[in-house]
């Protein structure tokens, strides 16, 4: 009787633990998955591994510009607008402007024209400097960066979707210790929408914490934010 006493109690007593073990770690990952630190919204920690070793071949070149050395890609650090500014931590884009307003940072059009006047018709449809149609378009996108000389090159280019689409593959947090100060709104690509059969639409990505990475096609007359990249 005294042995089936002791189970019966040390039962009810794992059952308890097992139990109180459960609602923490509930009541932890609710906590964890609301919970936002200095404007970066939590991670799971496979996607923050994910980041660290996506960004790790990631180099600032103290000059405004970060090399990722595995492709030989050269970004600009900061968003068109906005100004690098060197500090004794690192660096940030908070050289121009005021927080309210991005740092400065502006939204341009793909396009002055909703058809195919800034882009090439031949995939993957990305911006170039003369029309390929006959009609004469203007881009201030692409005469952004074309014009940009950060770092003395000048041979900036507005990144294509497949870049900002691999920029913005793995943990937001991570991205953000490289590109500080990123907009949370949509970035324009250099590649119009290969799959709208009216030409008037052209290929975004957003930066927003909670639609980081996903994909938007809008009118090219609409303002985005830049990024540029070389070569």
């Amino acid at each position: 009787m005294k042995n089936q006493l002791t189970i019966f109690f040390s039962s009810i007593l794992q059952c308890t633990l097992v139990l109180s073990i459960s609602f923490f770690a509930i009541a932890n990952c609710e906590q964890k998955k609301d919970k936002e630190t200095q404007g970066f919204l939590n991670e799971d920690a496979s996607v923050l591994l994910a980041g660290a070793l996506f960004f790790s071949t990631y180099r600032s070149n103290g000059d405004g510009t970060i090399t990722d050395s595995s492709i030989g890609l050269t970004w600009k650090i900061c968003s068109q607008g906005q100004t690098y500014v060197a500090t004794s931590g690192g660096y940030s884009c908070e050289g121009g402007g005021l927080i309210n307003n991005g740092w400065g940072a502006v939204q341009l059009q793909y396009c002055n024209l909703n058809n195919d006047a800034c882009n090439a018709v031949s995939l993957p449809k990305a911006l170039v400097p003369v029309s390929q149609i006959g009609v004469a378009g203007s881009s201030e996108a692409y005469t952004s960066c074309s014009g940009d000389r950060t770092g003395g090159y000048s041979n900036w280019r507005v990144a294509s979707y497949t870049e900002l689409k691999l920029l913005s593959s793995s943990s937001r947090a991570e991205m953000l210790l490289k590109f500080p100060d990123t907009i949370e709104d949509l970035y324009w690509s250099s590649w119009a929408n290969e799959q709208d059969p009216s030409n008037q639409t052209a290929r975004a990505v957003s930066f927003a914490r909670d639609k980081f990475g996903t994909d938007n096609a809008s009118n090219k007359t609409n303002r985005y934010y830049i990024r540029c990249v070389r070569p």
